[in-house]
């Protein structure tokens, strides 16, 4: 059998003869504690390889549930994975080892220190339900007065003041305080007196934590480009023009059509469907950069559509030009455009209502020298990811030319910062699709163990 070593600078390792545990106990790296802030796919990856070799590690989400963006995926291209099963994997991997603290509904309050003595402190915010003694019967759920439209799901579905949130951690309820008649000088009482567990508690308060650690991962994800800056788009106006996050939600099973592709206006099956890509990328007035996603999620977003309705829908994909990197993509897009897509070269100039409701998308082909005009029933704004860095206030590091947190080396060491035990997992350095994400993260994680054994 041949010998696998494993390289950290100097020291190399036999995994044929020794375990990980093995490799912990020896380096003493469960002595050595890490900060992960960020609760998406890149901070579960990171935790769960760094946990794996016994690191202690503290993972800070600043929602009330874990997973980010992918957990509201319907599904993954190019294969078409149930994001769902993705993201459960991942999760289930992190809370299977004792040395990793979640703390969700939970932020950064402040960091001092350096490497290897850094001193945070967090503020994990009230959630007014017993997390120990929630069920999650949702009863409370069913006599709440609160009706609000759900986040990203167009005003198609509803949730009330006392919810469960994708992913949630730990699953049980929680009361939105922004929306609770009790935070109105209401003295409601509906969830107090049906609760069988008599689990609310409005006594609840925001709790301070302090930790120290020897190194920070900032796994914060991204942001999406907002829409309504580009106005003759009609985004956030016409209702039917909708964010391919938003057409997300309508094909997946769980959302507010139960994964049936409608207008939004009317609910009715769309004849026509225009799929913009680049809205905020690949643009000098925005992000001059590219995204990485939006031609996949477009390809994705179209054969949905095409394998949802076949010839009863036409689907156009309008382009600058489409990026198929990544392996089983190429395939990928060839078999999307057999299903019978129309690719336009251009993007439109503006997007007008039409009286029947529907929408004039025109799109001057540069290929052709042509100005077409397309009826669209829905068009969706596939927009740019956008860097996150509201950690900033906390943690002053460098940020690149895109504004996403600056690498140490861009060719040769994208995972640590300027700053000497800082470093980066994910999409808080670039744009990366869900694949590029998790290589990332592990790949951090692998760098901070040969950081934490020469500690």
């Amino acid at each position: 059998m041949k010998v696998v070593w494993f390289k950290f600078e100097n020291l190399y390792y036999d995994f044929r003869k020794h375990s990980a545990g093995g490799l912990m106990r020896s380096l003493k790296l469960d002595e050595k504690s890490v900060l992960v802030i960020g609760g998406g796919i890149a901070g579960l990856q990171v935790a769960s390889d760094l946990a794996r070799f016994g690191v202690k590690v503290y993972l800070v989400e600043r929602l009330p549930s874990l997973g980010g963006h992918v957990s509201l995926l319907s599904s993954v291209f190019p294969t078409l994975t149930d994001a769902n099963e993705i993201l459960s994997q991942k999760i289930s991997e992190v809370t299977s080892y004792s040395n990793v603290q979640l703390l969700t509904n939970a932020e950064i309050k402040e960091i001092n220190g350096t490497f290897g003595n850094f001193k945070i402190k967090i503020v994990k915010k009230p959630r007014y339900v017993n997390e120990k003694k929630c069920v999650a019967c949702g009863k409370c759920v069913e006599v709440c007065p609160v009706s609000i439209p759900k986040e990203y799901e167009m005003g198609l579905s509803r949730r009330k003041a006392i919810y469960m949130p994708p992913k949630a951690f730990p699953e049980t309820y929680l009361i939105d305080e922004n929306y609770c008649l009790r935070f109105k000088g209401n003295e409601c009482k509906a969830c107090v007196e049906v609760c069988p567990e008599n689990a609310i508690d409005f006594s609840q308060t925001s709790i301070d934590v302090e930790l120290k650690v020897d190194i920070i991962v900032l796994a914060t994800g991204f942001d999406l480009f907002d829409a309504r800056k580009i106005a003759q788009y009609g985004y956030g106006t016409y209702k039917n023009v909708i964010t391919g996050l938003e057409y997300e939600r309508l094909s997946h099973p769980e959302g507010p059509t139960n994964g049936k592709i409608v207008k939004i206006s009317d609910g009715k099956e769309p004849k026509s469907v225009v799929f913009l890509l680049c809205v905020g990328s690949r643009d000098k007035k925005y992000h001059t950069y590219c995204c990485r996603i939006g031609c996949a999620n477009a390809l994705k977003h179209a054969y949905i559509l095409k394998k949802q309705y076949g010839d009863n829908v036409d689907a156009y994909i309008c382009y600058i030009d489409i990026r198929t990197v990544g392996k089983g993509l190429e395939e990928f897009y060839q078999e999307v455009r057999r299903s019978g897509i129309t690719l336009i070269h251009g993007q439109p100039s503006e997007i007008r209502p039409l009286p029947n409701g529907s929408l004039n998308v025109e799109i001057f082909d540069p290929s052709t020298h042509k100005l077409l005009s397309v009826i669209s029933d829905l068009v969706v704004l596939e927009t740019a990811i956008t860097p996150c860095t509201a950690v900033r206030k906390v943690l002053d590091l460098p940020l690149s030319q895109y504004g996403f947190f600056q690498e140490k080396n861009m060719k040769l060491n994208t995972v640590e910062t300027p700053i000497k035990g800082v470093f980066l997992a994910g999409t808080s350095q670039a744009p990366k699709n869900i694949t590029e994400t998790i290589e990332h993260a592990s790949m951090a994680a692998l760098k901070i163990i040969e950081t934490l054994i020469h500690l």
